[in-house]
């Protein structure tokens, strides 16, 4: 068992090649196991930021902790807020992020289970 305190003042400005702009992100945890690496962290859009469509190795949940916000496929956008909680299947394009007139930031705890040496493919924006 690996017991992490990460307190939400530790949130950085990411220049993460999916990000469109720059999100609050945490400094995370992460685990490898078995050939996988398991990785968490939360990300903080502010009114108006989001992720370009991107794609993952292996699995990506989100779980809204905060705001309202939009979650995308190529097939279609959903509104989501405090309690969703949304799978992004293996290789599944999608972004993810606040809306570009929302009054408050929208924030998500990220958890990806990815193959060893896996990276996002950032890919253009929405």
């Amino acid at each position: 068992m690996d017991v992490t305190n990460v307190p939400a003042a530790n949130r950085e400005e990411s220049d993460h090649p999916a990000q469109v702009t720059t999100a609050l992100v945490s400094d995370g945890v992460s685990s490898e196991f078995d050939g996988n690496t398991v990785r968490s962290v939360e990300v903080t859009f502010r009114p108006g930021e989001r992720t370009k469509f991107h794609t993952h190795a292996g699995v990506q949940v989100l779980y809204v902790t905060e705001g309202e916000g939009i979650v995308a496929t190529r097939n279609g956008e959903r509104e989501v807020s405090e309690g969703d909680l949304i799978v992004f299947e293996p290789d599944e394009e999608h972004w993810h992020g606040n809306t570009r007139n929302a009054d408050s930031p929208f924030s998500h705890l990220a958890f990806m289970a990815e193959p060893d040496g896996s990276e996002v493919t950032a890919l253009e924006e929405p």
